[in-house]
């Protein structure tokens, strides 16, 4: 499995780059309802949160199919995991 997966990661992380991008543009278009109630900085996180994160992962995607692992695919993936949090623990703390 390994050895397919060393011989094809360049087409599995541009296809994962591709999803990447468009669950990105779906969660810029649709917002929660939530992002109505509030103000400031937890609505721009609301509102772009979750599109932050998935933009950060198909960066981190390209670059792994570029160049495999290196230093700023790990920490692309890394601030995306950061956005995320972010955007839930907002989310949850609005409901």
């Amino acid at each position: 499995m390994k050895q397919r997966f060393a011989r094809y990661y360049r087409l599995l992380f541009s296809l994962g780059a591709m999803a990447s991008f468009a669950v990105a543009v779906i969660y810029l278009l649709l917002t929660p309802e939530e992002a109505a109630s509030v103000d400031g900085f937890q609505k721009v996180v609301l509102l772009y949160g979750h599109s932050v994160c998935w933009f950060l992962l198909c960066a981190a995607c390209v670059l792994w199919a570029i160049l495999k692992k290196n230093k700023w695919s790990e920490i692309l993936a890394y601030t995306a995991l950061a956005a995320y949090v972010a955007f839930a623990v907002v989310l949850l703390l609005e409901q």
